[in-house]
């Protein structure tokens, strides 16, 4: 629960004439400030991350029942309900999951969900900017729930209706917010709802301390953190920040540092959404520090907290944070460089447009106490004359009307202006009266001793004076008597946790020698019964064990004979099959002695190295080790050596080059290659030589993307300027393109400096083998002529 309702809860005022700052100087400028951040940070808690959002969507999908269903739909409609500041895609997102709800709920109407979806709709009016339909829709959800006796939704329900309250400060309206909270407190106290009871406790001791009533607060804190962990709730750090500013009012500021550093480091190590909440407690500290004197550590705090203020994009924030520390550089007498960090900021950051509750213009006010410290009232006067003109606002906030009237004061007093110096004073005197801040007139007081001894008015100075002292002396007196009540209370309070802490050791102690008495007989009666178990168990498992390696060992000697008798039948079926090509080739060979027609000699011829390259593959396959892989670079060879003889290579003066890369691959792969190889090397041997012969080139390898590259490259004549290979249809041609096809590869030919025939086609793993040592295979045949 975001109970922290301010961003920061405390400024620093900075007076010229007194070195140091007071506690109500702090609680005003506290007041001053509270308007402006209200609308960023809210007490409501958001209990869904986003994370949790995703989840829910996902089980809303897969629900298997429509409880579960309705149940996902109503989290995700008070995510989106709640949200600080939506946009108009998640207002409507909220609508969409809230009338989803009322639709599941309408097939088996229950009144407790109606109650819920009432409780979301109010707060999805109050986000979208309609309170006044959210209250009336709220109260009359109230007075059903009430006559239902549903403690839980009523504490919820009053809890939500104090939150239509958080808008303003005025005295009024925190006082009806906690009665709200009380009601709340109230219904919960009926409930094990303890998160819910503690989060309304630590509400109150807010609200309490800002109304100056801090033995309350410091009960309602205390009360709080004691329900947290009962509960064992670990999201404690808006209440451990809490506590370390009530300690600051006190004046107890090391326990206050210790109170907001538990606060930090609960909240970094938070997984919820803090950033504001470390932003307000980073600030917290540099206060604390500023009253032990120690303005370097300030500076430091004060800084991270700006530079939170700079990522969340929050101006407002970052004059705010600016300001803080300009006036603890003032505080250290270093007014030139307050102007230039003031400077550096107003240059960067756009100053807010609007002034929310009219809280006061932070960057007139600053420049003016700056001009002040440093004595160049013509500049100064500009920033004073703002001020004045803004005092004329009848909607000034009532608080930053007294602060510009001490700050003209001062102006006027430096400048010799006494008229209008006492003028303001009055003003100053009426306004504070109002505000009802003792401290406050004191001050004021103190801005009239002042006056009077500037105009050198003795006897009205050591009246103001007196005044002063007895104001000052009386809250001294107020100040001490609350924490003297305060620390009997703490006394007494400790006397009666320490008796009951004895008592209830005596009787922890009792039972523990009990229970071990009890532990003893019962591990050692469990000890003997498991060590029977595990005896057992184990008997049992090494007798199954060795029935599984029986069956394994079995079945994998049969699997092994099996596989052998496979490899034995695929390379029978081998060699046979390259026997039946091989009479192929004879009654081709047969058959082209009778023909007298060179053209069916031709084909003949053809025919027959197509059929041989088939038969090869199938005697590399049945002589090889294993029947699933074909060796290229032997295959290829045997292949280049069965043309060489064919064509008479030697004689032709025609030398072929071998680049093979050592690969195996599937006779899939190996057949298309085997035939394209016969095609191209034919025809190179028969076409593109003269009679001074020339060079063919085969290469075979894998490249980086793991895809093959057959090549097939001549120094011949080349193909002819009018050759198209798109439209060539001879048979060669037609069976290496249809070759291409089923490698799955790219098919192209170049015809630069004699041919050259390129195939490009993927592999898979299962189809490949590489040899362990990827040498390139490179062997020449050339016969001299």
């Amino acid at each position: 629960m975001r109970l922290n309702m301010l961003k920061f809860k405390k400024r620093l005022m900075h007076t010229g004439s007194q070195p140091k700052m007071r506690r109500a100087d702090l609680i005003r400028k506290c007041k001053l400030i509270i308007p402006c951040f209200l609308c960023i940070i809210s007490a409501r808690a958001q209990e869904i991350t986003r994370r949790h959002v995703d989840s829910l969507l996902l089980q809303k999908e897969v629900a298997g029942t429509a409880t579960e269903r309705l149940s996902s739909v109503l989290q995700l409609a008070e995510f989106f309900s709640q949200l600080r500041h939506p946009n108009p895609a998640q207002l409507d997102s909220a609508s969409y999951f809230i009338n989803q709800a009322e639709q599941l709920n309408h097939r088996s109407p229950q009144t407790e969900i109606n109650f819920r979806i009432s409780l979301i709709r109010s707060a999805f009016y109050k986000s979208k900017g309609e309170p006044k339909a959210g209250r009336a829709l709220l109260e009359q959800t109230i007075q059903e729930i009430k006559q239902a006796h549903n403690w839980v939704l009523l504490g919820k329900a009053y809890f939500e209706l104090s939150e239509y309250y958080s808008q303003d400060f005025l005295q009024q309206t925190m006082v009806t917010r906690i009665n709200y909270l009380n009601l709340a407190v109230s219904a919960f106290e009926r409930t094990d709802h303890l998160v819910e009871l503690a989060r309304c406790y630590r509400l109150l001791a807010d609200l309490h301390q800002m109304m100056n009533n801090y033995t309350l607060a410091f009960s309602e804190a205390k009360k709080a953190l004691g329900y947290y962990k009962q509960a064992h709730y670990t999201e404690t750090q808006g209440l451990y920040a809490l506590l370390g500013r009530l300690f600051y009012t006190q004046g107890d500021y090391r326990t206050a540092i210790d109170y907001e550093l538990t606060a930090l480091r609960i909240a970094t190590a938070s997984s919820a959404d803090n950033v504001r909440l470390i932003c307000q407690i980073n600030n917290n500290l540099g206060y604390d520090f500023i009253k032990l004197g120690e303005n370097p550590k300030a500076i430091t705090y004060f800084s991270r907290a700006l530079e939170i203020a700079k990522t969340e994009k929050d101006n407002a924030t970052v004059y705010l944070l600016a300001g803080n520390i300009v006036d603890v550089y003032l505080r250290m007498n270093q007014p030139q460089k307050a102007k230039a960090f003031l400077n550096q900021i107003t240059q960067k950051f756009a100053y807010p447009s609007g002034k929310l509750y009219e809280g006061g213009d932070e960057v007139s006010q600053t420049y003016l106490k700056i001009y002040l410290a440093l004595k160049q009232y013509d500049t100064a006067k500009r920033y004073c004359d703002e001020l004045i003109r803004q005092t004329n606002n009848p909607n000034l906030n009532i608080y930053a009307r007294s602060s510009y009237y001490e700050l003209i004061i001062k102006y006027y007093t430096a400048t010799a202006g006494f008229a209008e110096a006492l003028k303001y004073l009055k003003l100053n005197q009426n306004v504070l009266k109002k505000i009802g801040n003792d401290n406050d007139l004191g001050t004021n007081e103190i801005l009239w001793f002042h006056l009077d001894t500037a105009q050198r008015q003795y006897q009205s100075a050591i009246y103001h004076l007196i005044s002063a002292n007895t104001i000052k002396d009386s809250i001294f007196n107020s100040t001490k008597s609350k924490q003297i009540e305060q620390l009997q209370i703490d006394y007494g309070t400790r006397q009666k946790e320490a008796q009951i802490a004895l008592l209830n050791e005596k009787s922890k102690f009792e039972q523990a020698n009990l229970r071990q008495a009890n532990q003893v007989k019962n591990l050692t009666i469990g000890a003997i019964c498991l060590l029977l178990i595990i005896a057992i168990l184990l008997f049992r498992q090494n007798l199954h064990k060795q029935k599984n390696n029986e069956v394994v060992t079995s079945k994998n000697i049969l699997l092994e004979d099996l596989l052998s008798q496979k490899e034995w039948l695929l390379k029978e079926v081998h060699h046979r099959v390259k026997n039946n090509l091989q009479i192929v080739m004879s009654i081709l060979n047969t058959q082209s002695a009778y023909l007298q027609n060179d053209v069916a000699l031709e084909a003949i011829r053809g025919s027959q190295h197509r059929v041989n390259a088939i038969a090869l593959l199938h005697q590399k396959l049945y002589s090889g080790t294993t029947a699933a892989l074909v060796s290229m670079p032997a295959y290829i060879a045997e292949l280049i050596d069965y043309l060489s003889d064919s064509f008479d290579t030697s004689f032709r003066k025609i030398k072929i080059r071998q680049i093979l890369e050592p690969l195996s691959l599937d006779p899939a792969l190996a057949v298309p290659i085997g035939l394209i190889l016969n095609e191209a090397i034919t025809n190179a041997i028969k076409y593109a030589f003269d009679h001074d012969g020339g060079e063919i080139q085969v290469s075979l390898f894998v490249a980086d993307n793991g895809e093959a590259i057959l090549k097939v490259s001549d120094t011949g004549r080349g193909l002819p300027p009018d050759f198209d290979f798109c439209q060539a249809n001879s048979l060669g041609m037609e069976m290496m393109k249809a070759l291409g096809k089923q490698l799955k590869g790219k098919f192209a030919i170049e015809n630069t400096h004699g041919v050259t025939l390129m195939i490009t086609f993927p592999i898979e793993q299962n189809h490949l083998e590489v040899f362990e040592e990827r040498n390139y295979l490179s062997t020449d045949q050339e016969v001299n002529s």
